[in-house]
């Protein structure tokens, strides 16, 4: 599904196949990156998606799709299930081409090394037949191997080598000085026994199949949290047609069907309850274990389980519009983005395969020169080529980026993209807006003290109120529809944010807000003092001109906000209230969440210079909000995060939506941020230093200083070129078992 990032451009994720390392996705954006009408292209080989940001107008997908196509590596359906199918369905293919390599590669191996360890060999004493017998066992090795021939050389064809060819050049090395010494010894030579190694080429390609199976393994593990998501929405729905109740596929419901959920089935579908009333789990949703209790009138979503009660439910979304959907989407997109650090692994492995096939063939001339052996100089040549596979370099930031953006789904935070993730682990300071997200953002009115009658005071609040979607407005209005207080009937609104609203009711102009906006004092401070000091906040009003009375509303705190507050301070992140109440109601709502640093009667556009001076002096800002008048300090702030039960507007201005309302998401999304940077660090030291150390060993250092020819160095290199990225791969696959501290 495409979604629009700027005005002009939509980002669209195609899923490919044939990506095997950070080489092939260099060559993929490479291709798509000269299109007109790309502005920004991201392969991600670690689970196969390009994710593509484009003009519409100039180009279409079709183009898109072609250009990869024309690089040499497929374009499949956008079917989540099909794609999660195809990926169990290529890890059995290399498992059983892996199975077919380890059944002949053992006796190879065993026939070749044999008469090195004293032990007599079958056909060892005619040097024929023992050449051929080995020619026969690797072949059915390279069969098996075949994809690494086909892409590798394809690539270098398309001047975009990629680790295949690395593979497919140090084998074919191989096999071409085995055909050479098999030649020998039928020409009369049979010394030239000794200078076979099909052994070396066989074995190469079994290592390096153990750890492409690893690979294929970690990217259907890495996947669990979309799969996971998607098998919550049921397959079939009972809905009521012409009267009656009938049972259909889940995804033929239309939008206005009326669908009847029982107690223990799967919600198929968003909507509002049109009768009956249950508890319905939502932790799919929020992270949240606690079923929440839902009657009529109230929005239900769907893969959410209706736990106790007969429901109905009139469907409104349907199909790819679901919030369920759109989460996978998100997380997808994520997954499809690269993360800052990423670059580095981009601009080492652009040069890194050709630089390897120069250093190899360098090497190979220069013990040539110095008078070593053709077999020794070839043996140097296929160890530099197999060792230094950028497989791990390539898998360090996407594989360990896709874990943390599942894990962080897990607990209902939603990246928008990998450069999200990253940022989160290097937040110092977290600005958060009161109303809604420190506090419930449900107020109610406490206290009314009018100066004509209390009803009438209501009643002209209400009216002043009816068009603001200020939560205290709200509240207010809440309040005179509960006491059956007749809302009179307004005119010519104007609402001013950070102060109130202005309006004419019944002839007279009228203004609701804090004490600076109305423009007159109440006749009683110490009691407005009080009111404020017991955290409530105090809205004034004023007829003509004339005070007419206050009321005071309390929004009490979330039950998480100490918790979570107390976790970003022990995690060494400052927290910051700005609100827009006065300063005695904002310290002692700070007081009792435990934050001391207090912004009050801060009006949007002070949120939004807070963040810009917090900025200057050094500090990573994130900014936690809910609300139209948060959108441009979300937008500012290093890191944007939405509550997700806050407006549109907010969530699409934030980087990250916290899909509950609990506190602790905070801190815990900072804490996957940070222990997904670490992860993608330890796996880039691990990648640099591997290919740091082993290149100079394949090329010959050790011989130089006088350790002998190691004859099966490019076996060794081969099984140290798959440890490489098996490493990589379980240190990132760690991330699967991590827990956020404050959750």
């Amino acid at each position: 599904m495409d979604y629009s990032e700027v005005s002009g451009t939509e980002r669209v994720n195609l899923k490919t196949n044939g990506m095997t390392c950070v080489a092939c996705s260099l060559a993929i954006e490479k291709a798509v990156r000269k299109l007109d009408g790309v502005s920004e292209v991201n392969a991600n080989f670690s689970n196969n998606v390009v994710s593509v940001l484009y003009d519409p107008s100039r180009i279409g997908i079709d183009d898109l799709s072609g250009a990869i196509r024309k690089a040499g590596y497929d374009v499949l359906e956008d079917d989540p299930d099909a794609l999660a199918e195809r990926e169990k369905l290529n890890a059995a293919r290399i498992k059983k081409e892996l199975a077919v390599s380890i059944i002949f590669t053992i006796p190879l191996s065993v026939m070749a090394m044999g008469p090195m360890l004293g032990i007599d060999m079958p056909f060892s004493s005619s040097p024929k037949v023992y050449s051929v017998v080995q020619l026969v066992l690797c072949m059915p090795v390279l069969i098996a191997g075949k994809r690494f021939y086909t892409k590798g050389y394809h690539a270098l064809a398309a001047g975009t080598p990629t680790m295949d060819t690395l593979i497919a050049l140090g084998t074919t090395a191989a096999v071409v000085y085995g055909l050479y010494a098999t030649f020998q010894i039928f020409a009369g030579n049979p010394h030239s026994v000794h200078s076979l190694v099909y052994d070396s080429a066989a074995v190469i390609i079994t290592l390096v199949s153990v750890g492409k199976y690893a690979e294929s393994r970690s990217k259907v593990k890495t996947t669990d949290a979309v799969r996971g998501l998607m098998d919550l929405a049921p397959l079939t729905a009972n809905v009521m047609r012409d009267g009656k109740e009938i049972t259909i596929p889940a995804d033929e419901i239309c939008a206005e069907d009326i669908v009847v959920i029982r107690p223990g089935e799967r919600i198929p579908a968003d909507g509002r309850i049109i009768e009956g009333s249950s508890s319905v789990d939502e932790s799919m949703l929020t992270g949240e274990s606690m079923p929440v209790s839902r009657r009529s009138g109230d929005a239900v979503y769907g893969g959410t389980m209706n736990i106790n009660g007969g429901l109905k439910m009139v469907a409104e979304k349907i199909g790819k519009d679901t919030v369920l959907f759109q989460i996978v989407r998100m997380i997808q997109d994520a997954q499809g983005t690269k993360a800052p650090v990423a670059r580095i692994a981009d601009r080492v492995a652009a040069v890194f395969v050709p630089a390897v096939m120069i250093i190899a063939a360098v090497s190979c001339v220069i013990w040539l020169l110095s008078g070593r052996s053709v077999e020794f100089s070839v043996l140097v040549l296929i160890s530099v080529l197999v060792i230094s596979c950028p497989c791990a370099l390539g898998l360090a930031t996407p594989l360990a980026i896709t874990v943390g953006t599942g894990k962080a789904a897990e607990y209902g935070i939603l990246f928008k993209n990998a450069s999200a993730l990253e940022r989160s682990g290097k937040i110092t300071s977290v600005v958060l807006d009161k109303t809604g997200t420190i506090t419930e953002g449900k107020p109610k009115v406490t206290d009314i003290v009018s100066e004509i009658e209390e009803r009438e005071l209501m009643a002209v609040a209400a009216a002043a109120e009816m068009n603001s979607e200020h939560p205290l407005g709200r509240a207010i209005v809440s309040y005179a529809e509960g006491n059956r207080i007749s809302i009179l009937p307004s005119s010519d609104f104007i609402s001013e944010p950070g102060g109130g609203v202005r309006c004419t009711v019944n002839g007279k102009h009228t203004a609701v807000g804090n004490a600076d906006f109305i423009g007159s004092e109440p006749n009683d401070p110490e009691h407005v003092f009080k009111m404020s000091s017991e955290g409530k906040t105090v809205v004034f009003v004023s007829i003509d001109g004339e005070y007419a009375g206050l009321i005071a509303i309390s929004d009490s705190i979330r039950d998480s906000t100490v918790s979570g507050i107390s976790s970003l301070i022990k995690m060494g992140i400052k927290p910051i209230m700005v609100t827009g109440d006065a300063e005695g109601t904002a310290r002692s709502i700070a007081a009792v969440a435990g934050i001391e640093d207090v912004r009050a009667k801060a009006l949007p556009e002070d949120k939004l210079r807070i963040i810009k001076e917090l900025q200057v002096s050094g500090e990573n800002v994130a900014m936690v909000g809910d609300g139209i008048n948060d959108a441009p300090a979300l937008t500012q702030s290093d890191l944007g995060m939405a509550i997700g039960s806050g407006t549109d507007i907010a969530i699409g201005a934030a980087d990250v939506i916290l899909m509950n309302d609990d506190v602790r998401s905070i801190p815990a999304a900072m804490d996957i941020g940070k222990a997904t940077l670490g992860n993608v660090k330890q796996n880039l030291f691990l990648a640099f230093c591997y290919n740091a150390v082993c290149i100079p060993i394949a090329a010959g250092v050790p011989y130089v200083l006088g350790m002998e020819m190691i004859p099966e160095m490019p076996m060794l290199a081969a099984a140290a070129m798959s440890l490489s990225s098996i490493s990589v791969v379980a240190n990132a696959l760690r991330l699967r078992g991590f827990r956020p501290k404050s959750i």
